[in-house]
């Protein structure tokens, strides 16, 4: 009779804690399924901008097969949940959510508007990224754009506007940067800048920069971005070469 006792107290405690460990509500159970897949597409995203595309497609079957455990889930809990009466009764229904993963950054071309220092004066720059992985240059872009410059020359004492046509490249190297904890992406680059207009009046001589930039993907939103570079401006033959410090923050998205 002490032994019966014994395993049915036992049991219990047993029943007890599977029922704390288990008994999760759907809702919860969404929630952590959600908050998963937004670590995966965040993943999924720096690893297309990367260029990885072994990583892109482990995350994708990690995905698919998330998705998959969560529909059969969901499919047991409802079962599960479904009320039990001896006589009939008018139940509401639950409104069906679904789990809408976040959309996947990036289909070839990246448009980066930022603003900070150039060549050491007040600027801002907007750029156009096309990636070239579809001619298999994995990792590279070509870089269109425009930069404002605005201040004066600490070389000459010239007051200065300038806006410059830009022509560049971008070359992605987060394979070979190291681990920070977040889903970063790294590039260097550098490009040709022309003076198309210099103080309302004349035109310039030449431009060149080189920058070392890195991206962060906010799901949903979009792309912060952040460059450090040095550049050198000759906007005027009758004027010292401006050069100075790139030290840019901007926003980005990507088509």
């Amino acid at each position: 009779m002490k032994k019966f006792i014994i395993c049915l107290v036992a049991f219990a405690f047993v029943a007890a804690i599977a029922n704390l460990a288990f008994g999760r509500t759907m809702q919860e159970e969404m929630d952590k399924v959600r908050d998963y897949l937004n670590v995966v597409d965040a993943k999924l995203a720096t690893a297309k901008q990367a260029k990885n595309k072994k990583k892109v497609d482990l995350l994708h079957a990690e995905k698919s097969a998330t998705l998959a455990r969560w529909n059969k889930l969901k499919a047991s809990m409802v079962t599960e949940q479904a009320p039990v009466a001896p006589a009939p009764i008018i139940v509401t229904p639950t409104p069906v959510v679904v789990v809408t993963p976040t959309p996947e950054a990036g289909r070839g071309v990246a448009l980066y508007l930022n603003g900070g220092l150039d060549a050491g004066l007040i600027g801002f720059s907007g750029n156009l990224d096309y990636d070239l992985s579809g001619l298999s240059i994995q990792g590279a872009s070509v870089r269109v754009g425009a930069n404002y410059v605005s201040g004066n020359n600490p070389n000459g004492g010239d007051s200065m506007k300038a806006l410059f046509a830009k022509l560049g490249a971008v070359y992605y190297i987060t394979p070979y940067m190291p681990d920070l904890g977040v889903p970063l992406t790294w590039y260097v680059g550098g490009a040709y800048l022309l003076p198309v207009k210099v103080n309302n009046a004349r035109t310039g001589v030449w431009g060149l920069e080189a920058y070392l930039g890195t991206n962060y993907v906010v799901p949903e939103l979009g792309i912060i971005n952040f460059e450090i570079g040095y550049a050198g401006l000759k906007y005027a033959s009758s004027q010292p070469s401006l050069k100075g410090i790139d030290l840019k923050l901007g926003y980005g998205i990507k088509f």
